[in-house]
């Protein structure tokens, strides 16, 4: 499926007028009131296509890391030597960063975690690998396939007989941030041809 980025920042600037007159109107409203009323602003988070938290991946060593509260943006960019940049979610699919030593960009949400740049660049979001050792073949998929990764499985034979059919080892190990579609290395050891040992 192939998305229209340019129409959709096209609406950017319709998005920004509505969030000036929002509060604008919101002002007007409370002025009518007696001044008794206490007044009470509510600015509720827009839910966005996928949670923006987190640390991104932009095609090298170096990764920005997103916070957002309340739909108000911070990037740090300290690991390229770069100032911290700030933005705001404008739509559920849209938002606007202003990076202080390169301009003001607006981007695309796609999920389930790529954002789409309005200077033709790409970051997606990086996900904490799950822990599955000792997690039966099954299982240890399941817990993979349901966090976004595939997995390769290899099985030697265990002497020791303390890993057979569990996952012994897993490559990138539980925790490491990597790209959802990762596929995740692991050990399942199958049992000697001439059995176990009896407890």
């Amino acid at each position: 499926m192939r998305i229209n980025v340019l129409g959709r920042l096209g609406t950017l600037g319709a998005v920004c007028a509505l969030a000036v007159a929002g509060p604008l109107a919101t002002a007007a409203q409370a002025s009518t009131q007696p001044a008794s009323a206490p007044t009470r602003v509510t600015v509720a988070a827009i839910p966005t296509v996928f949670n923006l938290n987190g640390t991104y991946d932009v095609g090298g060593p170096a990764r920005p890391v997103i916070s957002n509260v309340n739909d108000v943006l911070t990037v740090n960019m300290s690991a390229f030597g770069r100032p911290n940049a700030s933005g705001t979610v404008l739509a559920p699919d849209l938002i606007q960063v202003r990076f202080p030593d390169n301009g003001t960009f607006g981007a695309v949400l796609v999920a389930p975690g790529i954002i789409k740049w309005s200077n033709g660049t790409e970051w997606r979001k990086l996900t904490p690998v799950p822990d599955v050792i000792g997690q039966t073949e099954f299982d240890a998929r399941q817990i993979l396939n349901a966090a976004g990764f595939g997995s390769r499985v290899s099985s030697p034979i265990d002497r020791t007989c303390i890993f057979v059919n569990v996952v012994r080892t897993q490559s990138p190990s539980a925790g490491t941030l990597a790209l959802r579609g990762t596929s995740v290395s692991l050990v399942i050891p199958r049992e000697p041809l001439d059995g176990c040992p009896p407890e």
